[in-house]
């Protein structure tokens, strides 16, 4: 009886297709307002700020791996957090905790004042910067799920290429220290609305269904009683999610040669101008987001992992051996970007099918646990290699071997995945 009672109601939700498109949207404006805002966008404001404190860039910027660190540390209870509680006021409460301690900034006058505001960022931000979109997004899509992800990414990434200039003018304007109290305000008006208005955590709970979800589908809401998978303490020690976990943090580690391109631009005798257009091509990555996850949805996540590690792997080459011309360059820096398509998007997706829905907040928040940690410390991975052997070559080589490990992670983890769901999935 209850069994009929429950497809009854399954069959009277009504489309959420609509609103889960809405989600999307708003899920690229909060990762402009809040990631990119506080962390991508720091660069406007930290030579100023070493100007004016005389402080050593190095000690200032600290704060990023404080917030690194922090970040990781919050993984422990962000997983459990997304289930029980509304959407809506942890949203609220992680977001503008994040951004007081962003804006606060502008009163600082020590650099240990920024590593604290860099740990409480890391804590608050935590619990959206990286899993409010993949949570939302596969509780919200029974398909389409990478090009919902996709499009998430393209939405920051344009938010991203409109606020740098845009915080860039109001720094000259105003000075850094009231910029960072501006800036706080435009990203408050860039996401609260989304936040107080459209994020909802289980479709079910609005009387919707999630996109191209039909009556007698799996129920797909993360952590739901009725939804099936493998349970966290037994995810957690299997051979696939080590595999994951160790492939994604891997590829993090990929972020410290942005940070790096200058020494190689002036190692092959290319001009500093064409560090930046380096840095703007390794940007326009972003655009295929979006095709990156027609392709997930095609083929899948591993299938489609393996495809974006070869091509990192043929960046990585490509560039230790054919750095001459300026525009094998950039377009081998280009490809190069495809680090983030394993960071950001398939990674996500290969713990969703692997694990299923059952503990999937949990289970994603420990993988983010190792893309943080790992992740903080990519340049001064990337310039151990660079400082040791005295040129960029040897960080090459390193960014190779990075792609043909992460390449072993993800095979092995596909060749296990299918004992692991025998033996331990778990239906409701």
């Amino acid at each position: 009886m209850s069994e009929t009672n429950n497809k009854l109601n399954e069959g009277e939700l009504k489309s959420g297709n609509t609103w889960a498109w809405l989600i999307v949207v708003g899920l690229g404006f909060l990762g402009g307002a809040g990631l990119v805002t506080i962390l991508v966008n720091a660069g406007n404001f930290i030579p100023h700020i070493c100007e004016e404190l005389q402080i050593d860039p190095g000690q200032l910027t600290l704060w990023i791996t404080c917030y690194a660190v922090f970040m990781a540390i919050s993984q422990l209870y962000v997983g459990r957090l997304w289930p029980k509680v509304n959407t809506r006021l942890l949203l609220l409460a992680s977001f503008l905790i994040s951004i007081a301690a962003m804006a606060l900034m502008g009163t600082y006058t020590e650099a240990w004042q920024f590593w604290i505001s860099g740990a409480v960022i890391g804590l608050a931000g935590g619990v959206y910067f990286m899993v409010a979109a993949p949570i939302l997004v596969t509780n919200w899509f029974a398909e389409r799920v990478g090009l919902a992800l996709g499009v998430v990414g393209i939405i920051s990434g344009i938010l991203a290429a409109i606020l740098s200039p845009i915080d860039a003018m109001i720094v000259a304007a105003f000075g850094w220290r009231t910029a960072y109290f501006i800036v706080a305000i435009i990203a408050c008006a860039l996401a609260l609305p989304w936040i107080l208005f459209v994020f909802v955590y289980d479709p079910s709970k609005k009387g919707m269904r999630p996109f191209g979800w039909e009556p007698g589908m799996q129920n797909i809401t993360a952590g739901s009683e009725k939804a099936a998978g493998i349970p966290a303490n037994k995810a957690l020690f299997s051979v696939p999610f080590i595999c994951i976990f160790l492939a994604a943090g891997s590829f993090a580690l990929y972020g410290g040669f942005q940070n790096l391109w200058g020494f190689a631009a002036e190692e092959w005798n290319f001009d500093p101008l064409f560090t930046a257009m380096m840095i703007s091509v390794t940007s326009l990555f972003m655009l295929c987001g979006p095709i990156i996850g027609l392709v997930i949805d095609k083929i899948g996540p591993y299938k489609t992992s393996f495809g974006i590690i070869i091509i990192q792997l043929l960046a990585s080459l490509g560039l230790l051996f054919f750095h001459q011309s300026e525009a094998i360059v950039l377009v081998l820096v280009f490809f190069f970007a495809f680090q983030g398509g394993i960071v950001g998007t398939t990674a996500p997706l290969l713990i969703r099918e692997t694990f299923g829905a059952k503990d999937y907040t949990k289970i994603l928040s420990y993988t983010q646990m190792g893309i943080g940690l790992i992740g903080g410390f990519s340049a001064p991975a990337v310039s151990f290699f660079y400082m040791a052997y005295g040129n960029f070559d040897a960080a090459l080589v390193f960014g190779a071997a990075l792609a043909v490990f992460g390449f072993i992670c993800v095979v092995l983890a596909y060749v296990t995945k299918n004992a692991t769901i025998r033996a331990k999935w778990q239906e409701n």
